[in-house]
C-alpha cells in the first residue's frame, strides 16, 4: 500500500452525473459532454468511463492524443476530435475509431488515403468558419468541401458544426452566426446532400440561444458545475471539483518579518504563518516573476491592488502571503481562532482547474463516497486505516467495474 500523499483533488462524480441529467432534461437535442484539457482538470480516463457508463452516444475532445487516452480506458463511446488532425495523425484517428473534424479540403485526400489503406470506414465532421475565424471551411465552399468528402468511399460525413465567439457576452453576434451555419444548412438542403447532425451550441449558448441547440449540444464547464452567463432560474448546477493540501508548518513570524522569495511580503502585524506544500508547479498561482524593474513594479502594483489570493481551512478564509513558489506557498494564518494548533489541518483551495498538474492525484466519490484514484496515470482503489488514506493499485478493467458497480447500486 501506498499513502496518497499531502495533497489531492476530490472529483464528485455523483454532481457530474447530476449536471449530465440537468442538460439532457433542459434541451431536446443530442447531449455530447466535451472533456477536453483532461476533462477540465477532472481526469479524462475516469470521467469518459463514468459518462460511458451514464449512456452518452458522443464524447468530444481537443486532439487525438486526449481521443486515445480515453481508448486506453476501454471506452468505446464514439469521439468527435475538434481540433483538424495533420496527415502525420490520420493513422491513428482511424487506428482508434475516432470522429475527425475537417476544416481544410487539404486534409480530405491524406484521410481517404489512410481510410482505403486499412479498409475501415472513417467519420467525419465538418467545421464551418461563422465568425470566430479561427479554423473553419468558408461558408460558400461548404457545400463543396462536404461533396469532395462524399465523394471518397471510406470517409463517412456525419455532421457539420460552427464554434460561437462569444456566447457567453454578444447576443447579437452569436445569433448572426447561427444564421450562417443556417444558411450553409440550406444551402445542402438546396444541393440535395445527405440528413446530417448540426451543432453549434456550447454551455453558453445552450442556456442563452436555445434556437442554437440544432441536433446536438456540446457542453465543457455546464458538465462541471460551472456558467459564464446567468443560469435560468430553474436550472441549478453543483460544484464537482475541489483542490486540498495540509498545512506542512506553522511558525511565529514578528511585525515586520519578510515571507518568501524576495520579500515581496512584510508582516504589517505580528503573525502565524503557515506552509503548504503546493506551488506554481502544480498550478497555483502564477509563476514568479523572472527580472526587470518594471515588470517587478507591475506585479508588485498588481499584488496591492487586488485582493490576496484566499484559501480556506476549518471554514475560515486566510490569506495567501509572500511569493508563491514552486512547490510551496505560505499562508497567514493569524485570524484563525486555533491557529497554532493547525500543524497538518486540511486546507481547501480555489484553482483554475485546468491549469492543476496531472501529478495530483485525483480522488473520486460517488454518493459521497471514495470509490477510485487515478494518479501517476495509474488507477488505484482507496483503503483507509487509521483515519489516513493509502492505496493499492489495480487495472483499468477494474476501475471499470467499481464504477459500474457503485453507478448500478448507488452505494
Amino acid at each position: 500500500m501506498k499513502w496518497l500523499g499531502p495533497t489531492w483533488l476530490a472529483v464528485d462524480l455523483s454532481a457530474i452525473g447530476a449536471n449530465l441529467q440537468t442538460v439532457q432534461h433542459f434541451t431536446s437535442a443530442q447531449v455530447c459532454p466535451v472533456i477536453k484539457a483532461d476533462a477540465y482538470g477532472h481526469g479524462i480516463k475516469a470521467v469518459s468511463m463514468f459518462l460511458e457508463l451514464k449512456g452518452v452516444t458522443g464524447l468530444a475532445v481537443s486532439d487525438v492524443q486526449e481521443a486515445v487516452e480515453i481508448r486506453e480506458a476501454g471506452v468505446q463511446t464514439p469521439i468527435l476530435v475538434l481540433t483538424p488532425v495533420l496527415p502525420e495523425q490520420a493513422s491513428t484517428a482511424i487506428e482508434h475509431n475516432l470522429t475527425v473534424t475537417v476544416s481544410d479540403p487539404r486534409i480530405i485526400i491524406p484521410l481517404a488515403e489512410q481510410a482505403l489503406t486499412r479498409q475501415k470506414q472513417l467519420q467525419v465532421h465538418l467545421k464551418i468558419n461563422t465568425g470566430l475565424n479561427r479554423i473553419g471551411a468558408a461558408p460558400e465552399l461548404a457545400v463543396d468541401c462536404a461533396r469532395q468528402i462524399l465523394e471518397q468511399k471510406f470517409l463517412q460525413l456525419a455532421g457539420v458544426y460552427t464554434h460561437f465567439a462569444e456566447a457567453d457576452s454578444n447576443y447579437a453576434y452569436t445569433k448572426l452566426q447561427l444564421k450562417r451555419l443556417l444558411e450553409v444548412k440550406q444551402a445542402f438542403f438546396d444541393a440535395g446532400l445527405p440528413e446530417l447532425i448540426w451543432h453549434a451550441a456550447n454551455s453558453s449558448a445552450l442556456f442563452t440561444l436555445p434556437e442554437s441547440h440544432l441536433d446536438l449540444v456540446r457542453i465543457g464547464t455546464a458538465l462541471f458545475g460551472q456558467s459564464r452567463v446567468k443560469l435560468p432560474p430553474d436550472i441549478k448546477l453543483s460544484n464537482t471539483w475541489q483542490l486540498y493540501t495540509r498545512i506542512i508548518q506553522v511558525h511565529r513570524a514578528a511585525k515586520g518579518e519578510p515571507i518568501g522569495y524576495n520579500r515581496t511580503y512584510i508582516t504589517k502585524r505580528d503573525s502565524i504563518i503557515g506552509v503548504i506544500p503546493i506551488g506554481y508547479s502544480d498550478g497555483l498561482g502564477l509563476v514568479p516573476n523572472n527580472g526587470g524593474l518594471r515588470r517587478h513594479l507591475h506585479s508588485t502594483i498588481v499584488q496591492l491592488i487586488n485582493k490576496p489570493m484566499q484559501v480556506s481551512i476549518d471554514g475560515v478564509s486566510c490569506p495567501i502571503v509572500g511569493k508563491i513558489a514552486m512547490g510551496m506557498s505560505c499562508v497567514d494564518l493569524t485570524d484563525h481562532p486555533h491557529a497554532l494548533d493547525l500543524y497538518g489541518a486540511v486546507v481547501s483551495i480555489r484553482a483554475r482547474r485546468t491549469a492543476i498538474n496531472r501529478r495530483i492525484p485525483k480522488t473520486y466519490f460517488l454518493n459521497g463516497k471514495m470509490v477510485l484514484i487515478h494518479w501517476h496515470e495509474r488507477f488505484w482503489q482507496p483503503l483507509s486505516k487509521d483515519g489516513t488514506v493509502y492505496v493499492k493499485e489495480i487495472s483499468v478493467k477494474a476501475a471499470h467495474e467499481i464504477l459500474k458497480g457503485r453507478n448500478r447500486y448507488g452505494s
